[in-house]
């Protein structure tokens, strides 16, 4: 995965270059098996000092679809780690999705209730 990070009108702390780091290996353990075509993220944080607000961009290109997440903060380690959240959850619903996961969930909660329904007596109304 090719990765892109940019910070907008402030150099950042070894805090939190090691927190976008960490952050960025995960989510790139999460799309190994993309492998297939090549995948992107841009990591955008921009601080605004008037009022005191980091606001944290990312934007994840994976095969077939573009994932994107925005996060708005006074502390910029919460930001971060949000926006980084919310592309995890819609990696594994993607992934989900390409599987075919999503088909299935119905049919197998019906046959999960089945299995747990009561018997009916069979000596009941005619």
């Amino acid at each position: 995965m090719t990765h892109r990070l940019e910070f907008k009108d402030w150099e950042p702390g070894a805090r939190v270059r090691e927190l976008v780091d960490r952050s960025i290996a995960r989510i790139d353990r999460l799309v190994a098996s993309f492998s297939w075509e090549p995948v992107s993220l841009r990591v955008f944080v921009e601080r605004n000092d008037v009022r005191t607000l980091c606001r944290v961009s990312l934007t994840l290109d994976v095969p077939g679809r573009t994932l994107a997440a925005q996060e708005e903060r006074h502390d910029v380690e919460d930001a971060i780690h949000e926006a980084f959240a919310e592309i995890e959850r819609q990696v594994d619903k993607h992934r989900e999705a390409q599987r075919g996961d999503d088909a299935y969930t119905r049919p197998a909660r019906r046959a999960h209730l089945r299995s747990h329904k009561p018997a009916i007596p069979s000596g009941g109304r005619r």
